[in-house]
């Protein structure tokens, strides 16, 4: 399937490890122009490098999404690298789990601004160059605990709970533009977290490091972790053309994992 999706113009935010960056390198090998940000100056670099290799244009910038002027620089700087924007995919998070008795207000709200306010704003920012664009497309990337509450979800369920809904209202009033607007919900993905998580589940079980990889995949019924590349085909494709007519959607790639029917 052709995607039609060389030399389209992409921002990734958070696109120099992880999800994101696994979704920056699958547009590039599709031969688009990735531009990516975050703060970590020496993995922006890192990453950036490996977008390049691809042979498209890539640029990345270093930024704090936790304030306006951060999310408008952003996607000025895509848009200065590019001439335009075609893709946003709003990945950029922050780490913050716990309850509501373990965790501080400024906490709880700091999942909620680092995900849900920080997409509203880099969407705000990239609207005008994705109607440009004529067939925009605006991806969130979320997480299954919008769905399924866990032991120390509380922040993240708050936050993907609300960019669900803001993707959901930003989906009817792009639309007429021509823009789409859906959220990808990965379940717990084998990142460059996972070692502090798998770290954290053996302390709290008692048992080695090695049986408490086992017992998480256990609870996937494909057998195995989702990775970040199991993330990057399903952006790529509602980035394309041929998911011109998908929009308003939330789709999980948690590999049978969360226990819920959605209809």
């Amino acid at each position: 399937m052709d995607l039609h999706l060389k030399d389209k113009a992409v921002l990734v935010t958070g696109g120099n490890r992880g999800i994101g960056l696994a979704i920056a390198l699958a547009f590039a090998a599709e031969g688009a122009h990735v531009a990516i940000c975050g703060r970590d100056r020496a993995a922006l670099e890192a990453a950036c490098a490996a977008i390049s290799s691809h042979g498209v244009r890539a640029s990345a910038t270093a930024v704090d999404l936790f304030t306006a002027e951060g999310c408008e620089q952003a996607v000025a700087a895509a848009v200065a690298a590019f001439g335009g924007l075609d893709v946003l995919i709003n990945n950029a998070s922050t780490g913050v789990s716990g309850t509501l008795e373990t965790q501080t207000d400024e906490k709880l709200m700091e999942r909620v601004m680092g995900k849900t306010l920080a997409s509203m704003r880099c969407t705000r920012a990239a609207l005008p160059h994705l109607r440009t664009s004529g067939s925009g497309r605006i991806i969130c990337i979320g997480g299954t605990a919008a769905r399924t509450p866990g032991p120390d979800s509380l922040p993240s369920g708050l936050a993907n709970s609300s960019l669900v809904n803001f993707a959901k209202h930003m989906s009817l009033q792009a639309a007429p533009d021509g823009i789409t607007v859906n959220v990808v919900h990965p379940s717990f993905t084998k990142t460059e977290r996972h070692a502090d998580r798998i770290a954290a589940r053996a302390s709290q079980r008692g048992i080695s490091l090695e049986a408490a990889e086992e017992s998480m995949a256990e609870g996937v019924p494909i057998g195995r972790m989702v990775e970040p590349g199991d993330i990057a085909p399903l952006v790529l494709f509602l980035a394309s053309a041929q998911a011109g007519a998908l929009t308003g959607q939330a789709i999980a790639v948690d590999g049978g994992a969360t226990p819920t029917v959605v209809y």
